[in-house]
């Protein structure tokens, strides 16, 4: 099978979470998502997207044509440094009747970010663009702003296996139980990174999925791609 890998990079990053309560801090996802993924796939083949979607349609023209995307990602760190930062909002809603100060916003980023993407099941329009370097709209991670200068690209050669280690991002039902002990708390830098295992949610229209990165042996063998001498679990059949 034909798989395109993309190893896409940038200073910053920012994949917001959506849905929580505290409107004041903007927290960012620890990984690129799918919903990222076909976001900036979706804006360079010039697939619609939320701010077109349809009153007739559920989800827009990018999740639509992509629905069939298959995906593997492979961090170039399991856990990339972020930093806050802090801004007022200026816009004066905020502030109450007798003048008072304006809200200060936090936003986390994610600070020289890199992953290698591999894709398949890409539709053609989508897949031409990318190899003849061309983008309809503009690309970002995550956020305006947030600029892509890292995007180099390679086909390559698969083969379907079964393994019980693999190199990708993957569900984290794969783990075994005792390597949740193993689980990295985020408010500590002290860890060693080839004995943990780094989880981390994305949120699917109101389902959450939760994700593992790990170099431990799974629990049992899952179906992967091997390529590029490594063995890829291919995430997709969701949006």
């Amino acid at each position: 099978m034909e798989i395109l890998k993309i190893s896409l990079g940038g200073r910053v990053a920012h994949f917001g979470i959506n849905g929580t309560n505290d409107k004041n801090n903007r927290y960012s996802f620890q990984h690129i998502t799918g919903s990222n993924i076909k976001g900036i796939l979706g804006a360079i083949a010039g697939y619609k997207g939320w701010n077109d979607l349809d009153k007739k349609a559920s989800i827009p023209e990018f999740l639509e044509k992509l629905k069939g995307l298959e995906y593997g990602v492979i961090p170039k760190k399991s856990k990339f440094n972020s930093t806050i930062q802090k801004y007022n909002n200026t816009t004066g809603v905020n502030k109450d009747d007798k003048g008072g100060t304006s809200l200060q916003i936090s936003e986390e980023f994610l600070e020289e970010v890199s992953w290698d993407i591999y894709l398949k099941n890409l539709p053609v329009e989508v897949k031409d663009n990318i190899l003849n370097k061309v983008s309809i709209y503009p690309i970002s991670l995550g956020k305006k702003g947030c600029f892509i200068n890292k995007f180099d690209i390679e086909i390559l050669k698969g083969y379907e296996i079964e393994s019980n280690k693999v190199e990708s991002i993957f569900p984290a039902e794969f783990l075994k139980e005792e390597d949740l002990n193993l689980e990295f708390n985020l408010f500590e830098d002290d860890f060693l990174e080839e004995d943990f295992v780094f989880l981390y949610s994305e949120d699917f229209f109101q389902e959450t999925k939760n994700y593992a990165v790990s170099k431990n042996i799974l629990k049992e063998n899952v179906r992967c791609v091997s390529v590029d001498e490594k063995n890829i679990y291919m995430i997709g059949g969701h949006l």
